[in-house]
């Protein structure tokens, strides 16, 4: 599936509907398994945007754990400290309008 890619002006309006977002899912020690990346998968079509801690015991770097949720065709927003802001738009019945790039 491809990567979504976000415009500057995209990226500031999933930044400003994510604001008040608390972290659903965590990252901890066994990384980007199979079975995180299916609960990812499943909370995404629930929610399009959302939050995700990546824990303290967790020993994978940064691109390993960015490239296997790329490959699911999530767009991360971005990074702050050990927060992921993820995007992945539904293709029916999307609740966030996107503006043009």
């Amino acid at each position: 599936m491809a990567v979504h890619t976000l415009s500057a002006t995209q990226r500031r309006h999933l930044k400003r509907l994510a604001h008040h977002l608390k972290p659903l899912l965590q990252l901890g020690k066994d990384g980007p398994s199979p079975q995180f990346l299916s609960q990812l998968a499943e909370q995404l079509a629930a929610h399009e945007l959302l939050k995700m801690r990546v824990l303290n015991n967790c020993e994978f770097t940064a691109e390993e754990i960015e490239t296997p949720i790329r490959r699911h065709g999530v767009a991360i927003v971005q990074k702050v400290g050990h927060i992921y802001t993820l995007f992945k738009q539904r293709e029916k019945n999307s609740r966030v309008e996107l503006p043009a790039k």
